[in-house]
């Protein structure tokens, strides 16, 4: 039975009968007409039984030859699509420079004196100040403290905390020891002083205090950098006025200040370098 379900073992059977056919056929005088009587199948079925083998093993070898051709076909397309992947991510990387060179210009044409160098943010300092970060830049690209450091479209992000050679640390304007001397970007405007504090940090939101009485304070009100204090050059737009309250004990009034930097997506950002004549 084993046999009988082998393909060899039936091919070689039906050959066999062919050939014994094939031999009654032509001698029907060698004495073993009983023998051909006793065979009945007719040598047209045993024909078609032939071509049906040759078939057989042509679409096996078509077949096998189409899957040999779909591999190599899928390993050429593998390799097509690694290579549009790789192109791909040397295009945006590129896309990128250039972006960064042109917000850099951008930042070059509002302030002159300075020169703009870009730098991405590689994350939070590693001690105990979460709020303050590092960038992949530092003394080598001439980084000093107490530089400015904003990003793209002219936002304030910070200052230079400290350099190393190859790195910085940046203290972003929503930590407690940022100060910024701020001015309400409006006819007839005023000072205002504007830090970072513990109630307001874990939103992005800094606090607008020291608000002369003769200063009108509005919601929606936009607040740049005023250029006093010595660290910040006046016109670095810091962000909008969101609430305004008032202390009834030291009868001060205070706000609330949405920077225009979100820094929690953020990762690039641009340090002012003073030009030295």
């Amino acid at each position: 039975m084993k046999l009988l379900k082998n393909k060899k073992f039936r091919i070689i059977l039906i050959v066999a009968v062919f050939v014994i056919v094939a031999i009654l056929s032509i001698n029907r005088f060698s004495g073993v007409n009983i023998i051909r009587n006793i065979v009945t199948i007719p040598v047209s079925w045993i024909q078609k039984g032939i071509y049906n083998i040759d078939r057989y093993f042509t679409e096996k070898r078509f077949t096998r030859k189409q899957y040999q051709e779909l591999l190599e076909e899928n390993k050429n397309l593998r390799a097509e699509n690694e290579q549009l992947r790789e192109d791909n991510a040397a295009m945006s990387l590129l896309e990128d420079k250039n972006e960064l060179l042109r917000q850099a210009l951008l930042l070059k044409d509002i302030f002159e004196g300075y020169d703009i160098v870009g730098s991405n943010i590689m994350g939070s300092d590693p001690g105990n100040f979460v709020y303050r970060y590092k960038i992949d830049i530092g003394t080598r690209d001439k980084v000093k403290p107490d530089m400015p450091v904003v990003a793209a479209n002219n936002a304030l992000y910070g200052r230079v905390y400290s350099a190393t050679y190859t790195t910085s640390v940046i203290v972003p304007i929503i930590d407690e020891n940022a100060g910024i001397s701020g001015w309400i970007s409006k006819e007839n405007g005023g000072h205002v002083n504007i830090k970072g504090d513990i109630r307001y940090k874990e939103r992005g939101l800094c606090l607008i205090e020291n608000v002369s009485d003769n200063v009108e304070l509005v919601v929606g009100d936009v607040v740049e950098t005023s250029g006093l204090g010595g660290i910040y050059p006046k016109g670095i737009l810091v962000g909008v006025i969101t609430e305004i309250f008032y202390d009834e004990i030291t009868h001060e009034r205070f706000g609330v200040l949405q920077p225009y930097v979100d820094f929690n997506s953020i990762s690039t950002v641009f340090v002012m370098m003073e030009k030295t004549e």
